[in-house]
């Protein structure tokens, strides 16, 4: 395919490439930005200048070199002390702080430079070129009042390739969103699933004027089957995966037209894959963890840092014509369900099985101990009767059912009540601390 329809030829520009780069241009460039960072890393930032685990003298003649490297955790970057920061205060742009997963402890705090956010703009640029056209009117379904905001960000880098993107009111209700989308009337829209899946579920059973969008960005959280049937359905909707967060400077990977895996941002992250309880990196194929390095981060570099999300590396080339690597996401790895024996049930299992069931809008889950324990399933839903249907969803998933059964987990529907569930917001499973 010539790269058409790729990021290849704006990676070629990137790396130096006077062409569609080849995968040896690709590699040859991620080791030199590896040893690049690593020195900067060692010599500027004192978390990594401090480590007594740091081999020296330390230069990658091969990836495989970096394993001899000591990973970096989620508690380093909230902790901070040693800092992580390799530059002086004053050069950081945005100083971001961002919650840990748990329900105490300190919060990470991220540092990025004018550079950091102009390569962000780029990449959104760019990728968004991908699967929208230029005059379109995208909705943005992401905060976006605040400068620098993912939001915002994705607004510049659409206003550059001439489409015409507008922030959507996703701080209030449901029917707010879907009557600002009925406005708009977009060719394309960018959100999280919770934000598109309400909106897109209300609209099927208000009553109101149908909505065709050509394509979505979905982002920020695990797409599920059953989603993206929705989508199609409801919108007539191509849904793209993108997946990122604040630590990989909110762009990670992004799918392309044959939806077969996510190509990496290889310009500016060189993923790993290792096994979670071992820390050993894994070949391509297999499932692991996601470990991502910075390449061109100089304010916060991060080196062989734990992502805390599952997935593999694509071990065939794509469809689509690209050398950029694949990424085939899992999902968030502490949000899986227990259920003894050293089984667990990911959260993306439940999130398909649920979203199956037409009429539910919303929903939260919490795994509650007992002498039985119960699953917990709170929905948002115009009709009562979907509690039944979502409980028989769930027992009839042709993964999650057999999984509850098995380890004998009693299931507990009801309608959400008291306040609203967030619009924007990512989808957890909460697991008492009583349950192992």
């Amino acid at each position: 395919m010539s790269g058409a329809g790729t990021l290849d030829a704006w990676v070629g520009r990137m790396i130096g490439v006077a062409r569609l780069p080849t995968r040896d241009d690709i590699d040859a460039y991620q080791l030199r930005c590896l040893n690049e960072t690593v020195a900067h890393a060692r010599s500027h930032s004192p978390f990594y200048r401090w480590r007594a685990d740091w081999p020296e003298p330390f230069h990658l003649r091969g990836f495989g070199d970096l394993a001899r490297l000591p990973l970096t955790t989620a508690d380093d970057l909230a902790r901070s002390d040693p800092s992580l920061i390799a530059l002086p205060m004053r050069d950081a742009a945005r100083l971001v702080t961002i919650p840990t997963s748990g329900t105490s402890g300190p919060p990470k705090r991220l540092f990025f430079t004018e550079a950091d956010i102009e390569a962000t703009v780029a990449y959104f640029e760019h990728g968004m070129a991908t699967i929208v056209r230029p005059g379109s009117r995208v909705a943005i379904a992401f905060p976006a009042v605040r400068p620098d905001s993912v939001g915002d960000l994705l607004t510049r880098g659409l206003s550059r390739i001439g489409t015409f993107p507008e922030a959507l009111p996703v701080d209030g209700s449901v029917d707010t969103l879907v009557a600002a989308l009925r406005e708009l009337q977009p060719t394309a829209i960018a959100g999280m699933p919770v934000t598109l899946g309400a909106a897109a579920r209300r609209m099927a059973v208000d009553g109101g004027p149908p909505l065709r969008i050509e394509t979505a960005l979905v982002s920020a959280d695990s797409v599920s089957p059953s989603f993206k049937t929705a989508l199609a359905v409801i919108w007539g909707t191509e849904v793209f995966e993108h997946w990122g967060m604040t630590e990989t400077g909110y762009g990670g990977a992004l799918a392309c037209a044959a939806h077969d895996g996510l190509h990496l941002r290889e310009t500016e992250l060189y993923a790993e894959i290792i096994d979670a309880a071992t820390g050993r990196v894994l070949p391509d194929g297999c499932d692991g963890e996601i470990v991502i390095t910075t390449l061109r981060r100089r304010g916060l570099p991060l080196i062989r840092y734990r992502t805390g999300d599952s997935g593999s590396i694509a071990e065939i080339p794509c469809r689509c014509g690209s050398v950029l690597r694949r990424l085939r996401l899992g999902g968030r790895m502490a949000e899986a369900i227990p259920l003894g024996e050293g089984k667990r049930l990911p959260r993306e299992i439940i999130d398909d099985a649920i979203f199956s069931v037409e009429g539910v809008i919303d929903f939260s889950v919490e795994l509650r101990p007992a002498r039985r324990p119960c699953l917990v399933v709170d929905i948002v839903a115009a009709d009562p009767r979907a509690t039944g249907e979502v409980r028989s969803a769930l027992l009839g998933h042709p993964v999650c059912g057999p999984m509850l059964r098995a380890a004998e987990i009693d299931i507990a529907v009801g309608m959400a009540s008291g306040t609203r569930l967030a619009l924007c917001r990512k989808r957890r499973v909460i697991v008492s601390h009583d349950v192992t």
